[in-house]
């Protein structure tokens, strides 16, 4: 493929637009930033297109011809799609600015499902599709053996095979709005990592529940911090992502996750275990706060919460939620007819082509394996790269898992979310998209809060190549 500047797709599949004028007006685009060119003169091939863009080649043949008869390309037979003299021009006189369309984007952190995984997706979901014509009471025994399906496939996390206390939800998200809706009460207070998921932090707000952010080290979260929080707001709950920490891609040392059932236990604290990368590792996980509870025997109830949208596919919607040890058959059975009321449940058909899938060993064995491979190559090679890239005063978080890592720089300050922003600014201009470190921070923060200027950068939207070439450009900013 011939060398490019950087350029990533944006489609909304929900759109009325269909897919192939999306694909050509973003074409445009690339176009006049000189993307996709080979010797400036003739757009990549039909399949090229198909590999870089996600799109079907139907559709990247649809956009292609769009293009011809809106009279931006000529197609020649047997050789190609070559620019018209129209578009030759508008390159030189009309570029359309950089902010138009992010050239990359790094806001989304989500990776695109591997070729043969959409292809046994496609196959599962058609194989599924007959559950749609059985009786109703055949949903229970369906439902029944996924919960056992996916007790296997978290067991091989690290987790105690208890199919009878695994719920599924239509994604992680909902299974913890049940969580903050029907668990937690609405006077209770829950502590949170100083960086959170924003998703979980409006929940917990709309349903008028207190959120007090702690602060974390290199371990996790401050165990002092905890306690001088709850001096002053004792805590109800604590929320925590202890193996590879959404944003930061921290991971908790073994110590700190001991320390901190043991705190939990002696201040009646109930804990919520979010594994958002729970099966990205790069070697071997750490044991879960949960199995960690048992083993030591702890009384603490732990909440464990699963996304299988980083491990199938992002919109492949599925959460899988696993309640306490210490709860009742009656108790365990009310929340179960309490997520089957709400319509929280994800669809049968998803879930049946979800555990073909995580009941074939090719995807535990080969495509897991490969897709924990493909992302601990990008970060090592960032590890490497940030040594050349970064100015003195930055510095990137080392991770063992999951799909980010964090960078930060310059002082501690009062200013930090201004100096976020202002980088933010600089990179766009240049057509990259990032996500600054205050959007992952409590809504209500005091505006005197000191700490470091930071921002997120996921290692799954890009190639190796391109998110080398963004890191330079972030160190390069950082200077000015």
């Amino acid at each position: 493929m011939a060398n490019r500047p950087f350029f990533a797709f944006h489609f909304h599949k929900q759109a009325h637009t269909p897919m192939y004028i999306q694909l050509a007006e973003q074409l445009q685009t690339a176009i006049l930033h000189g993307a996709f060119l080979v010797d400036g003169q003739q757009l990549i091939s039909l399949r090229d297109m198909k590999t870089v863009s996600g799109c079907s080649l139907e559709t990247v043949k649809k956009a292609y011809d769009h293009l011809a008869e809106e009279g931006w390309l000529e197609a020649v037979h047997g050789k190609g799609y070559y620019l018209t003299q129209r578009a030759k021009e508008a390159r030189l006189e009309s570029r359309l600015p950089l902010t138009d369309i992010p050239i990359a984007s790094l806001a989304d952190s989500s990776p695109r499902p591997g070729e043969e995984l959409v292809k046994r997706l496609r196959s599962a979901f058609n194989d599924s599709l007959a559950v749609l014509d059985e009786p109703s009471a055949q949903k229970k025994v369906r439902l029944a053996h996924a919960a056992k399906v996916f007790a296997d496939h978290l067991s091989r996390r690290g987790l105690p095979h208890f199919p009878e206390r695994v719920l599924s939800f239509n994604r992680s998200t909902s299974g913890f709005a049940f969580l903050a809706q029907r668990v937690m009460n609405p006077r209770d207070v829950v502590y949170v990592e100083e960086y959170s998921y924003p998703v979980f932090l409006r929940l917990l707000s709309q349903c008028g529940i207190t959120v007090r952010p702690i602060r974390m080290d290199e371990e996790g979260i401050s165990m002092q911090a905890l306690d001088e929080e709850h001096e002053h707001y004792p805590a109800n709950w604590l929320l925590i992502n202890p193996h590879y920490h959404f944003p930061t891609g921290i991971s908790y040392s073994h110590q700190r996750k001991e320390e901190l059932l043991q705190w939990a236990a002696q201040k009646n604290v109930r804990m919520v275990e979010n594994d958002h990368y729970g099966d990205l590792w790069f070697s071997e996980p750490s044991t879960p706060l949960y199995q960690m509870a048992i083993d030591a025997k702890i009384s603490v109830q732990v909440y464990y919460l699963h996304s299988l949208s980083k491990t199938l596919a992002r919109d492949l919607q599925l959460g899988v939620l696993m309640l306490p040890a210490e709860l009742s058959k009656e108790e365990l059975e009310r929340f179960r007819q309490i997520v089957s009321m709400t319509g929280a449940e994800p669809s049968l058909v998803v879930v049946e082509a979800a555990i073909k899938l995580l009941d074939d060993p090719w995807f535990s064995d080969v495509y897991l394996s490969d897709r924990r491979a493909l992302f601990h190559s990008r970060f090592q090679r960032l590890w490497e790269e940030q040594r050349h890239s970064l100015p003195a005063h930055a510095r990137m978080y080392p991770i063992s898992g999951g799909l980010n890592t964090w960078i930060e720089w310059g002082v501690a300050s009062a200013r930090a979310a201004e100096n976020e922003d202002r980088i933010v600014a600089i990179l766009l201009e240049e057509g990259l998209e990032l996500t600054p470190g205050h959007a992952f921070r409590v809504a209500d923060e005091p505006d005197d809060t000191v700490r470091r200027p930071a921002v997120r950068f996921p290692l799954a939207p890009m190639e190796e190549r391109e998110l080398k070439h963004w890191l330079s450009r972030l160190g390069a900013a950082l200077i000015r």
